[in-house]
């Protein structure tokens, strides 16, 4: 079971590669988005017009001129005027919007767990987690976007969105697509700044531009999943955490997660069919 909340543009065919035994929801708020997604949705997919937060009841949404950019917290005017890339984020006008909370919504549908969670909400991540609390002890692998600098006011950043997290059992995995912005005076592409990226000892250079980090995507894991977790945990767990970690494309923590669980001849014979499959050498 996957939920996507914030699923805007749809899904993406990440998970079609699992077949029929997944089963995705997608949450956004915008009605017409979510009618236009379900007229073509593949199976096992199902778009949900409802907003997410801590708590059921009203709130103000800010409409943006990029209707993805809308959030319950409003936009920096100062970001937005002082970084030309920003200018998306201009509020045209703002709407009442109605919203519950994961584990009320799973609770009406009698779903008990859930396998991931990729949470892209403009700044309001923290708050879908908090509604979703009870819920997070199955949760096996999250994708959450995080701001690193605030782009709408008051919204948490990453540092309250892994304290969190963590207090929970995860344990952060990977940190991609990370976007920095330039301000007005100092284009993106006015500078050639290096990045080097170390896996293990090896360096990976990457060129890239001027500007501040806003904002990436953050990986966490189920902590007893990863390196310093114990061996010998649930099969089925280390399945479900696997699948999902293929369908974000974290093929890595696939094969960590299967070899923390792996004991009997069949497991270890996965287990080894997946490494030759990945091109693991060794």
């Amino acid at each position: 079971m996957v939920v996507d909340v914030g699923a805007r543009w749809g899904i993406g065919d990440r998970w079609a590669a699992l077949g029929d035994g997944v089963r995705v929801f997608g949450f956004d708020p915008d009605v017409a988005e979510c009618d236009r997604l379900n007229a073509g949705k593949p199976q096992g997919v199902e778009y949900i017009p409802l907003a997410l937060g801590s708590t059921a009841g009203e709130q103000l949404l800010h409409v943006t001129r990029e209707p993805a950019c809308s959030s319950f917290y409003a936009p920096s005017k100062r970001v937005a005027a002082t970084h030309p890339e920003l200018s998306c984020i201009e509020v045209t006008h703002t709407s009442s919007v109605m919203t519950s909370t994961l584990e009320a919504w799973c609770a009406e549908r009698h779903i008990a767990r859930i396998d991931a969670i990729k949470l892209d909400t403009q700044g309001s991540e923290l708050d879908v987690l908090l509604g979703a609390h009870s819920l997070l002890e199955n949760v096996q692998l999250l994708e959450v976007e995080v701001e690193f600098n605030p782009i709408y006011e008051g919204q948490p950043l990453f540092g309250d969105v892994d304290r969190f997290v963590r207090a929970n059992g995860f344990a952060l995995w990977r940190l991609t697509n990370q976007v920095h912005y330039s301000s007005a005076d100092l284009p993106g592409a006015s500078l050639d700044v290096q990045d080097v990226r170390h896996f293990d000892s090896v360096p990976f250079p990457s060129p890239g531009g001027s500007g501040q980090l806003y904002w990436g995507h953050a990986y966490s894991v189920r902590m007893e999943l990863t390196p310093i977790g114990q061996p010998g945990l649930p099969w089925d767990q280390a399945v479900r955490a696997a699948c999902a970690a293929l369908a974000f494309e974290l093929p890595d923590f696939a094969l960590v997660a299967l070899h923390r669980a792996a004991s009997t001849q069949l497991q270890w014979d996965v287990l080894r069919t997946l490494r030759t499959k990945l091109g693991v050498k060794g």
